[in-house]
């Protein structure tokens, strides 16, 4: 089995290209499991600075090639465009990427916090979806892990900086602090989560949320923010002090002539300009909106711009962290190279036994053949445990050929050494 994934995130492309990668995200894990005997398991990681893939494949060439044609097909992107765009990793160094990207190393604003859930809700999608495999589960579950523990052994992302915050911290350096002022929350989603969590500790204490999916109730709820619908939004616009739209809605929520509209109504003496946070991936905000005097648009792109960076011990302890994790797993991943050859070998001896006991218990009584099991299995367990250890060691370090070679010799086993 190879372990690989295809991407592409801000470090490769545009954003504007990832988004456009994106849109084939969802169901696309289903379609390529479904597809092909060669795709033995796909987990699906689409956020607003990456799109990425990681398959466990049989065969590589072809399952690479279906997945690019997939992806292309879904997003309705020109297939040269989805090559170009999104590299391929293989092997070891996927490991090494995946525990990087959820401990928050490859983002945009390193160390953000938001990240390690995405992989979790990757996961939690594949699983529910039914296409993961054991290798793909093992490698999430230990990114997780060794993102918790960057997290938890050094100062990286200790103020629980993320893109949401950035974006915040931005808009207070331009037009001072949200404390006391009133907000509108554009979208229901993880983002919106964070973003009205994060202008609650900041003191902005009267925000509004609007959702184009009706969601906005059930948001409000336990949130002491107050839900508005389509009737109301130019309104709100008008009474707000800050906008973060964060719904990645197909459509544009403000454009220009909502935003003028909203405008006419402001109060006499509210502020000159309207700081606008767009978190969107699929900006929520109409490009025309960006060259009204009056308002100013916190995109992306200017969160990439004004991102802080970590201290670089911080920086070189987590990836001390990551290498050592990923040395670790690929230790263990390894040594499961001779499992199905253990249980093999066992297996061969199991049946020999089994079929002597079978004789047995035809000649003795039932007390007596349970007590020559016991003492069968007991020595059989003796005799493989060694054997069996050494598999292990062997495949870790390259020589499990030999082993296969030595064991069919002896006792004339094919053993299947697939991991």
């Amino acid at each position: 089995m190879v372990m690989v994934m295809l991407g592409a995130s801000h470090h490769d492309v545009t954003l504007d290209e990832v988004s456009r990668l994106c849109q084939a995200a969802e169901g696309l894990a289903p379609r390529l499991t479904a597809a092909s005997p060669d795709i033995s398991g796909a987990v699906v990681l689409s956020t607003c600075n990456r799109f990425e893939i990681y398959l466990d494949l049989e065969r590589f060439h072809d399952a690479v090639e279906l997945t690019t044609a997939s992806v292309a097909q879904a997003a309705g992107l020109d297939p040269d465009f989805v090559v170009d765009a999104m590299r391929v990793v293989v092997g070891t160094a996927v490991g090494q990427h995946l525990f990087s990207v959820a401990s928050g190393l490859e983002s945009m604003v390193i160390g953000e916090d938001e990240i390690a859930g995405q992989v979790r809700q990757a996961l939690a999608t594949a699983q529910s979806d039914g296409t993961t495999s054991p290798s793909l589960e093992r490698l999430m579950q230990r990114a997780l892990a060794t993102s918790k523990s960057v997290t938890s052994s050094t100062g990286l992302g200790a103020a629980g900086r993320s893109i949401a915050s950035v974006g915040l911290d931005v808009a207070e350096q331009r037009y001072g602090s949200v404390a006391g002022r009133r907000a509108l929350v554009l979208g229901t989603g993880s983002y919106a989560r964070v973003v009205t969590a994060a202008l609650q500790k900041r003191g902005c204490v009267d925000i509004q949320v609007y959702s184009s999916s009706g969601r906005a109730t059930q948001f409000a709820q336990n949130r002491e923010i107050a839900p508005i619908d389509v009737d109301d939004l130019i309104e709100a616009v008008a009474q707000a002090d800050i906008i973060a739209a964060c719904s990645g809605s197909a459509q544009y929520l403000i454009n220009r002539a909502s935003l003028e509209a909203a405008q006419a109504l402001r109060a006499t003496g509210a502020a000159k300009v309207l700081p606008i946070i767009d978190l969107a991936l699929s900006p929520d905000i109409d490009p025309d909106v960006a060259l009204c005097d009056f308002a100013d648009v916190i995109n992306l792109e200017v969160i990439r711009e004004f991102a802080p960076r970590e201290h670089s011990s911080a920086i070189l302890e987590a990836q001390d962290i990551v290498l050592k994790a990923v040395s670790e797993f690929e230790l263990t991943e390894s040594g499961r190279t001779a499992d199905h050859a253990v249980v093999a070998m066992r297996t061969h001896v199991m049946s020999i036994i089994n079929e002597e006991l079978e004789r047995i218990r035809t000649r003795v009584d039932a007390e007596t053949a349970e007590e020559v099991a016991r003492a069968l299995h007991r020595v059989s367990n003796s005799i493989l445990h060694t054997p069996s250890v050494r598999a292990q060691e062997l495949a870790r370090t390259g020589e499990f050929a030999d082993y296969q070679k030595a064991i069919h010799t002896l006792f004339g086993i094919e053993l299947d050494a697939r991991g």
